[in-house]
């Protein structure tokens, strides 16, 4: 039995050692992806043409870092797939397919269900020459994106066809016999670069259609720079053109430049140029919100450069900041000023719109009179509408300083209402000042209490406004009433009389009684004759009598006795005889005449008289 069992197994051995080894070895696995006529499979998906090409069929991603494919010039595509998936291609570098035999293919081709997108920061020029053959054709949908730079020439075909081609932010330049691209719908967004020619007659540079379904037939441009130049319209949509910001600048050889069966919608400050023979338009509507166009007609007929069936017109929150045309004899119309907007009748007409938006103002305070606001020099009332930018403001009101200032608007709904805060006058003080001013010049010593004055000034307050007049005025009349109410001090006894008694009893007695003694006394003392009675008389008598008697009569009289008194006891001399013939008497007793006043005088001349019989 153990000899039966060796048997068999030794043949076992033997009959697999007779096997190829071949039969043992693990199949690769193959790709529906081919480049330049090669299979890819899990055996050369790494290191395809010398390592330019690779494939990571997890992510479905086909990698070109710098890779020629012009190898098989007979195969039918450069790159063509069939996976069911997105096919994605990530450029790196300068990359090249070439199909330059007529018999050649399609630059990429896709199955009609497959999709693929083009990515990365490097170039991909696509050259065929072949008839009816295309750069890239899928049925599903294109999209180039990231910084990719692609550049197609199809000599004998589409530069691209596709249900969907999307350029978001990539440089495209496509040419195509029969059109740059040919697809159901048409996104250019995100600061695309691209430039679509058709070569043939009778194409256009963009053709945009719609199913079978009737689906599609749109373009979209946004914020990106498109040219577009063929025989016929050179952007051509079957359904709806919108241009949201960036710059379109059409040609058409031949016909319109651009032409859309349904609406046509221009925004986001996009400008748009065309140059062609016949007017730009379409057959639906035409809106303009914040825009500029430029449209040019190049026919040597008068033909308008823009088509009557589809005149431009200025949607709400929009007006017209420029606008001139060019009639057919070169003259130039500034539509502005002649207030027309009929942009489908001139050659060339190029016009700009800008937003506006409704701006209102709120003055405060509340309760204010006779607010006048003007924006650039013009009176607004209620909202002014204005385009985005700064402006000059002047706001004047009843009791306020005029305003002058700029506002600055933006598309920002909070710049669209403006707050004006007004400033009161100040109150009017002079009656105040005029108040404080006569209290000033008071003196306050002479008024049993002033320090009601003091309060009322010290209480006025400088910082009151016009609307409060009322309390400044208060504050003057509080001024003028505690000054009103001032109560003096008594009044001290006067004080001239004892001040002019002292000063005029000196002036007259020195000045007398030492003038008259010495000129009478030597005079008399050496004649003892009756000639020298008669001779002092007259001298002493005139003199004494007018200036004593008016003056000194009421003051000199305590003053005079003390003085003349003493004044003549010298002069008496003991030892002289005492005659009847002397004339002592005489001229002391006209010496107390002048010194004594009018009483004394009548005594002196009633013994003068006696003593002469």
């Amino acid at each position: 039995m153990k000899k039966k069992l060796f048997a068999i197994l030794l043949s076992i051995v033997m009959v697999a050692g007779l096997l190829p080894a071949t039969a043992l070895a693990t199949e690769p696995t193959v790709y529906d992806i081919w480049v330049d006529g090669v299979q890819v499979t899990s055996e050369n998906k790494d290191n395809l043409f010398s390592g330019t090409v690779s494939y990571d069929p997890t992510t479905h991603t086909l990698s070109l870092n710098n890779a020629t494919l012009d190898n098989d010039t007979m195969s039918d595509y450069g790159i063509k797939t069939t996976i069911p998936s997105t096919l994605k291609i990530r450029l790196t570098g300068t990359n090249s397919i070439t199909r330059t035999d007529p018999g050649g293919g399609v630059g990429i081709y896709l199955n009609y269900s497959n999709s693929v997108e083009i990515t990365g920061d490097g170039t991909l020029v696509i050259n065929v020459i072949g008839k009816n053959y295309d750069g890239i054709s899928t049925g599903a949908d294109v999209k180039i994106s990231d910084k990719a730079r692609v550049i197609i020439n199809s000599e004998g075909g589409l530069g691209i066809a596709g249900r969907m081609v999307e350029i978001d932010g990539a440089t495209v330049n496509s040419t195509g016999l029969y059109a740059g691209i040919d697809a159901h719908w048409l996104k250019i967004i995100n600061g695309a670069d691209v430039t679509l020619k058709a070569t043939q007659d009778g194409r256009n540079g963009a053709y945009i259609w719609k199913d079978q379904e009737g689906n599609g037939g749109d373009i979209e441009l946004a914020a990106s720079k498109v040219k577009a130049t063929s025989y016929y319209p050179g952007l051509y949509a079957a359904g709806n053109l919108t241009v949201n910001g960036g710059k379109v600048n059409c040609t058409s050889t031949a016909d319109g430049a651009i032409w859309a069966k349904g609406n046509i919608l221009i925004k986001g400050g996009a400008k748009v140029t065309t140059d062609s023979k016949y007017p730009m338009g379409g057959n639906g509507s035409f809106t303009v919100e914040e825009a500029e166009i430029d449209a040019k007609n190049t026919n040597e007929n008068n033909i308008p450069a823009i088509s009557d069936e589809c005149v431009p017109v200025i949607a709400d929150g929009y007006h017209l900041n420029y606008a001139k045309a060019v009639d057919s004899e070169g003259t130039e119309i500034d539509l502005l000023s002649s207030g027309t907007q009929d942009f489908a009748k001139y050659k060339n007409v190029h016009f700009i719109t800008k937003a506006v938006y409704p701006v209102s103002f709120v003055v405060t305070p509340d309760g204010l009179t006779n607010v006048v606001v003007k924006v650039n020099g013009q009176e607004v009332t209620g909202s002014v509408s204005l385009e985005a930018g700064t402006y000059p403001v002047e706001v004047t009101a009843d009791n306020c300083k005029a305003y002058t200032g700029n506002i600055t608007i933006t598309p920002d709904t909070a710049t669209h209402t403006q707050t004006i805060a007004m400033t009161y006058l100040p109150a009017d003080y002079t009656k105040v000042d005029a108040a404080i001013a006569k209290a000033n010049a008071l003196e306050k010593d002479n008024y049993k209490d002033f320090s009601a004055v003091e309060e009322a000034i010290n209480a006025v307050v400088r910082d009151k406004n016009i609307t409060e007049q009322d309390k400044v005025d208060a504050m003057a009349k509080a001024i003028e009433d505690v000054m009103a109410a001032l109560v003096e001090k008594p009044t001290e006894a006067p004080t001239a009389t004892p001040t002019a008694t002292p000063t005029a009893a000196p002036s007259a007695s020195p000045t007398a009684v030492p003038t008259a003694t010495p000129t009478a006394t030597p005079t008399a003392a050496p004649s003892a004759s009756p000639t020298a009675v008669p001779t002092a008389t007259p001298t002493v008598k005139p003199t004494a009598t007018p200036s004593a008697s008016p003056t000194a009569v009421p003051t000199a009289t305590p003053t005079v006795k003390p003085t003349a008194t003493p004044t003549p006891a010298p002069k008496a001399d003991p030892n002289n005889p005492k005659t009847g013939s002397s004339n002592l008497p005489v001229v002391f007793g006209s010496a107390a005449l002048v010194l004594s006043g009018g009483a004394l005088a009548a005594v002196l001349i009633y013994k003068k008289k006696r003593h002469e019989k």
